[in-house]
């Protein structure tokens, strides 16, 4: 694990006692749970033996600040997607999860939970049909959106934005719903705002992919040189299995699910210090480019042949939801 770099967030490599709180399933509340891992020194990663859900136990009192860091600092990381010099690096990811929820929905009004800097949702301004909205509870992300892009961003939590009974067409969580720390009570919020023929588009990492990597590490002797867990940050880590029941338990049919696309993440800050978000050349980094490659196209034959499940070679879920009974 590099993370020697200079960075907009407040993460740290290690966290002490005093720094995590220990909770119940974030699906099920049982205290029931098998330890996996430990990250980060005091950050454990567990099995809930009641419901199977994978989930940071001891996590951060508030994981939600780690994003609440220096905003001259986040701008220097995307400063030449600001300038339009340069693509973001997840923009190929962004553009094919924005066809397909305008192959779904192709008008109305969208909301993009946890917007960030507002990568996303620059992407969504293409399609001139729908109304973008977006909401992130970070003030300085939040700002640097809404000063650079132009964008419609509340800074706040969705439950406390203020958003009317069945207003939007379109909520979607790209990348965002394993930092959520109560996700019964965020999916109640979205049924609550959504259209009774509104979509949910949510896309997660994997977290049977996450074990499959754990386990070839631990069998490497390799733990020690990765994060795998992003255990200060992603809380819960989903399964195509655990993702379906939390989404039934809180009034969602899923209509879709597949296999999402790898995210080749930069490698600058191995070079130059700095953890610039726009895309290297791949030959920097060509090992891992070619393995999340490799491992995606055989997780594509893995959803076919097991009956269209997301099994463990699968980098990303991705899910388009619906109200029960529409």
């Amino acid at each position: 694990m590099n993370t020697n770099y200079e960075k907009g967030g407040t993460q740290k490599d290690i966290y002490g006692k005093a720094e995590v709180i220990n909770v119940p399933c974030p699906f099920c509340a049982s205290n029931r749970y098998k330890e996996i891992y430990k990250e980060r020194g005091s950050l454990g990663v567990v099995r809930c033996q009641n419901c199977d859900l994978i989930y940071i136990n001891p996590r951060l009192v508030n994981p939600e600040k780690v994003y609440w860091g220096d905003s001259g600092k986040y701008f220097e990381e995307a400063k030449l997607i600001f300038e339009g010099k340069m693509p973001h690096h997840r923009d190929k990811n962004y553009l094919e999860d924005l066809k397909l929820i305008y192959y779904y929905k192709p008008s109305g009004n969208f909301l993009d939970i946890g917007t960030n800097m507002g990568f996303f949702l620059r992407n969504a301004k293409k399609w001139k049909d729908w109304n973008l909205y977006g909401v992130e509870p970070s003030p300085s992300l939040s700002e640097i959106a809404r000063n650079h892009f132009g964008l419609n961003i509340k800074t706040a939590f969705l439950e406390d934005a203020g958003f009317e009974s069945n207003f939007f067409d379109i909520v979607t969580m790209t990348d965002v719903f394993e930092h959520i720390s109560s996700p019964n009570k965020m999916l109640k919020e979205i049924n609550r705002i959504l259209k009774p023929d509104g979509i949910l588009f949510i896309k997660v990492p994997n977290g049977l992919f996450n074990l499959f990597k754990f386990r070839m590490a631990k069998i490497m002797n390799k733990l020690n040189k990765y994060d795998i867990f992003d255990s200060y940050e992603h809380l819960v880590h989903y399964s195509g299995d655990t993702l379906k029941k939390m989404l039934e338990k809180n009034g969602f049919d899923i209509v879709k699910i597949k296999v999402g696309s790898p995210i080749q993440l930069p490698v600058w800050h191995e070079f130059v210090g700095s953890y610039y978000q726009y895309p290297c050349p791949w030959f920097l980094d060509y090992k891992r480019h070619t393995a999340r490659s490799f491992l995606y196209f055989i997780s594509k034959i893995e959803f076919y042949l097991f009956g269209k499940n997301v099994g463990y070679l699968a980098p990303n879920i991705i899910t388009i939801a619906k109200k029960k009974g529409v």
